[in-house]
């Protein structure tokens, strides 16, 4: 019989990070996302490497 259940990645993400916003950032940040057809995780996860990418 088959596993049941998502497959694993290649990269796991094991490494949580909490932020605390302003709600007008995170009004911009939802609206930023939802526009881009993006998760709000998705669109932090790119800013971070675009931010650490310009070093």
């Amino acid at each position: 019989m088959a596993k049941a259940g998502r497959p694993k990645a290649d990269v796991t993400k094991e490494k949580v990070v909490s932020v605390r916003m302003k709600p007008a950032d995170y009004a911009k940040l939802k609206e930023y996302a939802d526009s881009s057809k993006m998760t709000v995780t998705e669109v932090v996860q790119k800013g971070v490497s675009i931010v650490i990418d310009e070093k």
